[in-house]
């Protein structure tokens, strides 16, 4: 399982916040290499008046050949804020970005 911590990156003159952890199980996913992106979430409900506030996620990239794979190559209404760190499932470590 990856446990990501809550988080606030200011990016762009906006806050993007994830309030609560998330867990993720990595059993599913194909041993690679990848980028833990944070992402604007923009399917997400988001209620919070404050318009220059908004909600975060997480996107594992998967590094297939020369290329990391995107968020926005997906159809997950999502845009790549920062790479917070690197999983490799494989040795089943976490490296910094």
């Amino acid at each position: 399982m990856l446990r990501v911590a809550p988080f606030r990156i200011e990016q762009w003159g906006q806050t993007f916040i994830n309030p609560g952890a998330l867990v993720i199980d990595l059993e599913r996913l194909p041993a690679a290499l990848y980028r833990i992106v944070a992402v604007h979430n923009f399917r997400a409900e988001d209620r919070n008046p404050n318009l220059n506030e908004c909600l975060a996620g997480i996107f594992l990239a998967r590094r297939i050949g020369p290329r990391w794979e995107e968020a926005e190559d997906h159809p997950v209404e999502c845009r790549s804020i920062e790479v917070l760190a690197y999983l490799d499932t494989l040795l089943r470590r976490i490296l910094p970005p």
